[in-house]
């Protein structure tokens, strides 16, 4: 949505840019899930406009992919990853992004935001909205399937929406696993393994 204090009569050529940890920061997983609601309500509705994503290829690399889309309740913006596999076990993460926000009334650039922490985040909070209107209320066990990002984000978004009290891990490498699980019991206070 618009940062804030800004509307459509805005100082022109303002843009904000917010680095991973200011953009990290700002992200609430309660309020994004709401968010999250509102815009699914749009899309059920009929009142986005999302085309189909692009992308260009690198060879032998990965790829640069554009996702615009405008809603009425979340505004125009468009969403530039980077998927580069090869990237894993690295420091840098196999999925990078950055996210442009533009003023839906006049098409002013607003924001230059990370798009990788907002993916990671948006993601966890789909997947706990899913939960909180699907899954059983008394629910209490978490099955994680992965040991990356996504893994400890879903951990960190499903507890918002359901009483869990037991975590259980699966992953490819055992000790990832169990590391995540450690790092979840001790960061979430519930039984992991």
């Amino acid at each position: 949505d618009h940062a804030p204090g800004r509307t459509g009569t805005a100082q022109t050529g303002t843009v904000i840019l917010l680095n991973r940890t200011e953009t990290q920061s700002l992200l609430d997983l309660d309020a994004l899930r709401e968010a999250l609601s509102e815009a699914m309500r749009d899309v059920s509705s009929g009142r986005v406009s999302m085309p189909p994503r692009i992308a260009a290829t690198v060879p032998s690399r990965g790829l640069l992919a554009a996702m615009p889309a405008y809603s009425p309740s979340s505004g125009l913006a468009t969403k530039l990853v980077s998927v580069y596999p090869g990237n894993a076990g690295t420091p840098l993460p196999s999925h990078q992004a950055v996210v442009v926000v533009f003023d839906p009334a006049t098409g002013e650039p607003l924001a230059l935001l990370d798009g990788t922490s907002i993916t990671t985040l948006r993601t966890a909070a789909g997947s706990a909205l899913s939960a909180q209107l699907l899954a059983r209320s008394d629910a209490e066990t978490l099955a994680i399937l992965g040991t990356g990002v996504q893994a400890r984000a879903h951990a960190e978004a499903m507890v918002r929406v359901r009483p869990i009290r037991r975590i259980r891990v699966a992953g490819r490498n055992r000790e990832r696993a169990a590391a995540l699980a450690g790092d979840l019991q001790e960061t979430l206070g519930l039984e992991a393994q």
